[in-house]
């Protein structure tokens, strides 16, 4: 009985030292033009911030290592400009502004709902495009290697706002709703200059 107690124990603990994953820091194994750095806009830290007259955003996709780099820089693009118009519309809708329940019939909301959602934000230009190969571990604790590549977007402030306001007031509508979503865009685009005057410090 107790060779068998002994025999059940090594054989529990075994099964758990065999089912432990290790998961280990990821490594950059190569850059763009042999770069010996990420750059700092592509590091992971910047969604959308502001940067001189223009609104940025950085746009991020993975990968398997033998993919076309260039197919994933494109990638990275057209994820980019959906995932822009995306992102203002979660921040306007989430201000605290506006509240949904009561906006969602209303035509300046439904524009400019619409406007972002179909992502049809003009101007838009890629400024900078980045990718590296990265070794990391995936969900198994095995190390694999992936493409990551960056995509930073840049669309003149002035006009990013022209825009947002014209979807929001061209089809009339409450005109407490329409001030309530003009004000968030305000405090949206406010927010953004003082994120950069953060980080300027």
């Amino acid at each position: 009985m107790l060779r068998q107690v002994i025999a059940f124990t090594l054989l529990s603990q075994g099964c758990v030292t065999a089912s432990t994953k290790e998961f280990k820091e990821s490594r950059v194994i190569e850059r763009i033009a042999n770069k010996s750095e990420t750059p700092a806009w592509a590091d992971g830290s910047i969604a959308m911030a502001e940067e001189s007259s223009d609104v940025i955003f950085v746009s991020q996709v993975s990968m398997g290592a033998n993919s076309r780099t260039e197919a994933c820089l494109k990638a990275a693009e057209l994820d980019g400009r959906s995932s822009m118009a995306r992102y203002i519309k979660e921040h306007i809708s989430t201000s605290g502004q506006v509240n949904e329940r009561d906006a969602a019939s209303d035509p300046g909301y439904e524009a400019l709902t619409a406007f972002l959602s179909q992502s049809k934000l003009s101007g838009v230009k890629t400024t900078q495009r980045y990718w590296e190969k990265v070794e990391q571990s995936d969900e198994s604790g095995e190390r694999v290697l992936k493409l990551r590549c960056v995509a930073k977007l840049a669309v003149n402030k002035a006009e990013l706002q022209r825009q947002l306001r014209e979807a929001t007031t061209a089809n009339g509508g409450n005109a407490q709703i329409r001030a309530s979503l003009l004000n968030a865009q305000s405090s949206f685009f406010e927010g953004l200059a003082h994120e950069n005057e953060q980080g300027a410090r």
